[in-house]
């Protein structure tokens, strides 16, 4: 059984949108177990306000089956081709990045090639975006402010101790 989870990040300004995605998503990658605490991505950056809207609002989504690593890549397809539906004047209304929950690190996909990220396929990047520790959370010199807030320590490692019991319980 693999013990890898699936999460998405999500961007928006338009809560109606992010209804619809909502649904989008769960038709797309299965039932959804976990939200975190929404937060003001202004906080941290302004760099999707042309594109999305102002007062952005972050936001991250646990699901509940595992998901194996192979072809892991497609996920970001899927999340780009939902993103297109709702785009108004060629800009994007929401921002779908989803990411891996491991028991070793929180992995996430994108379409944007840096050094420290390994391509996938299809023009998809994966990098490690920080590693699980006994004391918690190590952040990488990479890691965006957001995923270092509280909110989204709380949710990961939320995340992180649902796999441990799934572990577990397969050990059983």
């Amino acid at each position: 059984m693999s013990f890898n989870l699936l999460f998405s990040g999500l961007l928006y300004a338009d809560r109606n949108i992010r209804y619809k995605v909502l649904s989008d998503l769960n038709d797309a990658f299965g039932e959804m177990m976990i939200f975190s605490k929404t937060i003001d991505f202004s906080k941290f950056t302004h760099y999707y306000d042309d594109e999305i809207g102002n007062d952005i609002t972050r936001e991250w989504i646990l699901f509940q089956e595992p998901i194996s690593l192979e072809n892991f890549f497609e996920k970001k397809k899927f999340s780009i081709q939902i993103e297109n539906k709702y785009r108004i004047d060629g800009k994007r209304r929401i921002n779908i990045d989803p990411g891996v929950i491991t028991l070793n690190n929180v992995q996430l996909l994108t379409t944007k090639n840096f050094s420290h990220r390994v391509y996938l396929g299809e023009g998809i990047f994966c990098e490690v975006t920080f590693i699980f520790t006994k004391d918690g959370i190590k952040y990488l010199p990479w890691t965006y402010p957001d995923y270092k807030s509280f909110e989204a320590e709380e949710f990961f490692l939320k995340g992180r101790e649902f796999i441990k019991k799934m572990k577990k319980d397969e050990d059983l």
